[in-house]
């Protein structure tokens, strides 16, 4: 290697050193401007923003799907009252109409089961 090809490499290495470290104060000083989380918060916004904007538009382009979701996620909410009515209406269930098909209250016949409590004893009724 002659010594004109390393003053031309010296040369392009400081060239290069300098673009570097030109890129790595403007990188510092855009860091120091705003924290990593508040970039990171201010570019979720901004996402989140767009993309209202962009269910609002289909939701005014498509009003008819949007009312027909709205509609069946309802119905299969209330679906156990629907068909209570839709029941009582056709005449399924007891016979005078007043009962509804679900006890209100369940009703206990039975007596306690024997259980073992702690320290293996028995607890509950005793004959």
């Amino acid at each position: 290697m002659s010594e004109e090809e390393v003053l031309e490499a010296k040369r392009l290495r400081g060239a290069a050193r300098s673009v570097f470290e030109t890129q790595r104060e403007m990188v510092r000083a855009d860091l120091g401007a705003a924290s990593i989380g508040k970039r990171v918060a201010t570019r979720l916004v901004g996402d989140g923003k767009v993309m209202a904007e962009e269910a609002a538009d289909a939701a005014s382009t498509h009003k008819t799907l949007l009312t027909l979701g709205a509609l069946g996620l309802t119905g299969w909410f209330l679906r156990g009252p629907i068909l209570a009515f839709a029941g009582n209406l056709l005449g399924y269930g007891d016979e005078d109409g007043d009962e509804p098909l679900v006890d209100a209250e369940p009703t206990i016949d039975a007596e306690p089961e024997q259980t073992l409590g702690t320290f293996g004893t028995r607890s509950g009724s005793r004959d």
